[in-house]
């Protein structure tokens, strides 16, 4: 259970730092479609899609 000032806090937290929560969400929905809903398909595009952001961070 948590406390009600927890609750305010970690709304203080939402309201502050919106760019750390809207990535924060996005990882998270992004696990849950991989680990529950992608097909074989999906998952060689993303692992595509993967390696070619990784390679232009790299540069």
């Amino acid at each position: 259970m948590v406390t009600q000032a927890q609750m305010r806090a970690t709304r203080r937290y939402a309201k502050r730092h919106p760019e750390k929560n809207r990535l924060y969400q996005y990882r998270s929905n992004a696990r849950t479609f991989i680990k529950h809903y992608a097909s074989l398909k999906d998952l060689d595009n993303l692992i595509q899609l993967a390696q070619e952001q990784k390679a232009k961070l790299i540069n």
